[in-house]
């Protein structure tokens, strides 16, 4: 009889633990690198693929929040680009830094970044 108690004891912890440590989940945030390889995609598109060379990124902050009941992620960014070619009235090798944000959206497969693209959590 102990012995059947004992057992039964230690399944309802492991039970316990199960559904306390697997029901909530939160997600990692989007890394720098995550947000590089947007970078990287979107640049690769029409109208100037591959005008630019991403010299430098660095994520300045990150914010997280849910919206209409979906987890959102805001990776705010500094980056330093360096053109291949002519761009307006710029030459080939202008230098120019800028700051913005990436929105991602969490999905079950992982984050969602802004070209459509996901990102697997870390």
């Amino acid at each position: 009889m102990k012995r059947y108690t004992r057992k039964l004891l230690v399944s309802a912890i492991a039970m316990a633990m199960l559904y306390v440590g697997g029901c909530k989940h939160e997600p990692n945030p989007p890394t720098e690198q995550d947000a590089i390889a947007v970078w990287n995609n979107i640049n690769k598109r029409p109208p100037l693929p591959n005008e630019a060379e991403l010299i430098s990124f660095k994520k300045t902050n990150g914010q997280s929040q849910e919206v209409n009941g979906a987890k959102m992620y805001m990776l705010y960014y500094t980056a330093t680009k360096k053109t291949r070619v002519k761009v307006g009235i710029h030459p080939p090798g202008f230098v120019e830094t800028w700051s913005g944000n990436y929105p991602f959206q969490w999905t079950e497969k992982g984050w969602m970044g802004p070209d459509d693209e996901v990102y697997p959590e870390h």
